[in-house]
């Protein structure tokens, strides 16, 4: 579904990934693991056409998308869950979900979020969906920005550090939300993250990106349980021996 050619990318002069080249498996959950700085957040978004790209190609069904504005890219069927939340605090969860939904019809929208909210019967009930996301605690807030990504009917998610700043309890619930996302939506999933093993147990596939270039691609669970990779990396991606 996705394909990266020998892309090089960053921020006017800066340069942040080299030469990098990924073809992420269709119907997996994708892991995308570094230490702090190594460009996670940039693959996302040059993947969003939020980056300047210098060179190579970015394949979505086979569709070179490099160039394309990003809104084309979300009509594509790709949806960004960014770092920091993307969701409105003086807007309420309905109100967010709404948004979330702009590319479909008003009575589509509508009918969406009744199907949306079956995933988060929690965001639905009657004391929490006209309440602003201001008043949501930050797991909350994390499930109402996994909820406002679907409203596009996405094919391929990216989430950018969705646990970040979660204690253990609340990441594991994140994560049990996004594999069951996965499942009954049958949407691809691009993940990064610093919580290396926590990662790693919840997806199929996974690359370790270290200054801006794959070091390393190997199914979620080999990465996992590579005692090199922990004994390098413990402390910078946070494996937990």
């Amino acid at each position: 579904m996705l394909q990266l050619k020998n892309v090089n990318s960053g921020y006017g002069t800066r340069q942040i990934l080299y030469d990098l080249s990924m073809n992420v498996k269709k119907g997996s959950i994708t892991v995308i693991i570094g230490p702090n700085g190594a460009g996670k957040t940039t693959l996302l978004r040059t993947i969003m056409g939020l980056i300047d790209i210098y060179s190579g190609e970015i394949l979505f069904e086979g569709k070179n998308i490099v160039g394309m504005p990003t809104n084309k890219i979300v009509r594509l069927g790709v949806s960004y869950i960014p770092q920091r939340n993307n969701i409105f605090e003086e807007l309420t969860v309905r109100e967010n979900l709404l948004m979330g939904g702009y590319l479909l019809k008003k009575d589509e929208r509508e009918a969406r979020m009744e199907e949306v909210l079956e995933l988060f019967p929690v965001l639905g009930r009657k004391d929490y969906i006209n309440r602003k996301a201001s008043r949501l605690s930050g797991g909350e807030r994390r499930m109402l920005a996994l909820a406002k990504g679907l409203m596009k009917k996405p094919k391929l998610i990216l989430l950018d550090e969705p646990t970040e700043g979660l204690m253990p309890k609340l990441t594991m619930e994140v994560y049990d939300k996004i594999k069951e996302i996965h499942q009954e939506t049958g949407a691809q999933i691009i993940m990064t993250e610093e919580k290396a093993q926590f990662a790693l147990e919840l997806g199929d596939d996974a690359f370790l990106l270290v200054s801006g270039q794959i070091q390393d691609h190997r199914s979620a669970k080999e990465m996992l349980n590579d005692p090199d990779l922990r004994e390098k990396y413990f402390g910078i991606l946070g494996v937990r021996k």
